[in-house]
């Protein structure tokens, strides 16, 4: 099968974007729902739930708090301080563009902007509970108009990349591969700024809340902010690495990134902060809250790790900065390279060594962490870690398909486990290129 017919069939073509289109909103509204008004109880699916979309009206507070909130991270994006860098080869095979790494000055500077409105009252971070269905609605509406925009734009200026004719399927994924207003990159900005920061603000939402409506904090709510907060700060320091990313390398911007950016990724995943403060004063056993923080830094560790070590080689061994926190083995002093008749070097010491995704592999065990931790009495909580296996599944075998298009028979398969993967070559053939390692050219890329 062709590329093109590949990419014109991906997630069942037309039919499967309008069902997507339909039901990932709907999954959105019904989880909040089970949360909100069921203590986290799945609910069979009937007239009676409807009813309570009537929350989720957009009021003039979420529609004002919500741009405002734009507005802000599109400001600081567009002034911030910050390193800058290039991306991927364009589907033009020698032009790139450049991008401004500001995101850990925006991260900081909002969390002391958000710190300072809610001690002095100004702006309570309760309210984004309050707030939080007409809040899902707003950035629903959103989201669907800023991929209405790219795709009309996009066809009018006759820059559409890789679309499929279908108007269905290029809005659902996208027929412009890097929208740009001026310099400012719109699918750079949403993929991490909005959601990923809105996720964190909104679990401490949740502590907040707890806190003003039963004067206590439980330690799971503690645990699952921490570790919300340690994931975001893991994706601001490492925000190079974002643009070498399939999403923005290699995927258009529609409905699927600007909807799974500003609505899943804050909406859903700070559901496991809401169910733990539904179920006030419950709380994990002392003795399973010390093994579930170990167990999330381990996977945090290997996460943050795996990305330094992939972001170094890139950089040709230069990092373009320290950030919090540095985290030993997160830059290999000597890295071994598997050179390929491409030209480009692969990386296949350090964690690239053992799996060709260790950084996938700590992720899930953050995930399942996070779920662990707020029991076993909903499967809500699980939601996250679910959803995550399944797409760190299907870019497992996207990232395969590339690899074999790229490196032909370079590239052996190996997998998220250690154990099961297979070596590219033999450990004495790779120890045997590390002498001459730092003398390659590493401008290639890890797959």
């Amino acid at each position: 099968m062709s590329r093109a017919r590949e990419f014109a069939t991906e997630f069942g073509g037309a039919g499967g974007a309008l069902a997507a289109m339909v039901l990932l909103p709907a999954v959105v509204y019904y989880l909040w729902i089970c949360v909100e008004f069921y203590g986290g109880a799945l609910q069979f699916p009937r007239t009676a739930l409807l009813a309570h979309l009537a929350h989720a009206v957009p009021t003039w507070k979420a529609t004002i708090v919500y741009l405002v909130w734009l507005a802000w991270q599109a400001l600081l994006a567009w002034i911030g301080p910050g390193p800058s860098g290039q991306g991927a080869l364009l589907p033009d095979g020698h032009s790139r563009l450049t991008y401004r790494y500001n995101g850990l000055f925006a991260w900081y500077l909002t969390l002391v902007a958000a710190t300072a409105l809610h001690v002095t009252g100004v702006f309570p971070l309760s309210t984004l509970y309050a707030e939080f269905g007409p809040l899902v609605t707003v950035a629903t509406i959103v989201a669907t108009a800023l991929a209405a925009l790219c795709y009309v734009g996009g066809r009018l200026s006759g820059r559409t990349n890789r679309a499929s004719g279908n108007p269905i399927y290029d809005f659902f994924m996208g027929s412009v591969l890097n929208p740009r207003i001026g310099s400012f990159d719109i699918k750079f900005f949403v993929e991490l700024r909005p959601g990923i920061m809105l996720w964190f603000l909104l679990s401490a939402a949740m502590l907040a809340q707890q806190r003003a409506a039963y004067g206590l904090v439980t330690t799971s709510m503690l645990l699952v902010v921490f570790y919300h907060a340690c994931y975001a700060n893991a994706c601001f320091k490492g925000e190079e690495c974002v643009p070498m990313s399939m999403d923005i390398a290699y995927e258009n911007f529609g409905w699927m990134l600007s909807f799974g950016n500003l609505v899943w990724v804050p909406f859903v995943y700070c559901l496991q902060a809401y169910y733990v403060l539904t179920i006030t004063p419950a709380d994990i056993p002392r003795g399973f809250a010390l093994p579930m923080l170990v167990l999330h830094m381990v996977g945090y560790w290997v996460f943050d790790t795996a990305n330094s070590q992939k972001d170094y080689f890139r950089n040709e061994g230069r990092a373009l900065r320290d950030a919090f926190p540095r985290l030993p083995w997160g830059r290999l002093r000597h890295p071994e390279t598997l050179s390929t008749a491409r030209g480009t070097p692969l990386l296949v010491s350090g964690w690239w060594g053992q799996a060709r995704h260790m950084n996938y592999t700590g992720d899930l065990l953050m995930a399942w962490t996070w779920g662990l931790t707020c029991g076993f009495g909903s499967v809500i909580p699980y939601v996250y870690a679910v959803f995550l296996t399944l797409l760190l599944l299907h870019r497992l075998r996207r990232d395969e398909r590339e690899c074999r298009l790229k490196y032909g028979t370079d590239c052996r398969p190996r997998r998220v486990l250690t154990g099961l993967r297979e070596p590219c070559r033999s450990a004495g053939r790779r120890r045997a290129r590390k002498a001459t390692a730092a003398r390659q050219n590493t401008n290639g890329s890890i797959r």
